[in-house]
């Protein structure tokens, strides 16, 4: 199964981040990378430039009266974020 098929929930839970009301979702992404030891700023290729943060923060701040869960691969990295979580999981053996 590819990583891109395969569902985060399934994998091991790496890291939890709890986003504050305020707090920027990009915000929220790099304090749950740095959960794992994975420091974004350090990164050759910054999220912002293969994850549209400005359609992720809209989509969740649209649906605040239904749950949305947003699944993708980040850094290897699948991710399961929230209106409120930011989850990191470890990742696949596929690769």
């Amino acid at each position: 199964m590819s990583p891109q098929s395969q569902n985060p929930t399934d994998q091991r839970l790496l890291a939890e981040y709890e986003r504050g009301d305020d707090e920027p979702l990009e915000m929220a992404i790099a304090r749950a990378f740095d959960r794992v030891g994975i420091d974004v700023m350090e990164r050759d290729t910054p999220f912002h430039e293969i994850v549209n943060v400005d359609a992720l923060r809209n989509l969740h701040r649209e649906s605040q009266a239904t749950p949305i869960r947003t699944t993708f691969v980040l850094y290897d990295h699948p991710m399961t974020i929230t209106t409120d979580h930011v989850r990191i999981h470890e990742p696949s053996d596929d690769d």
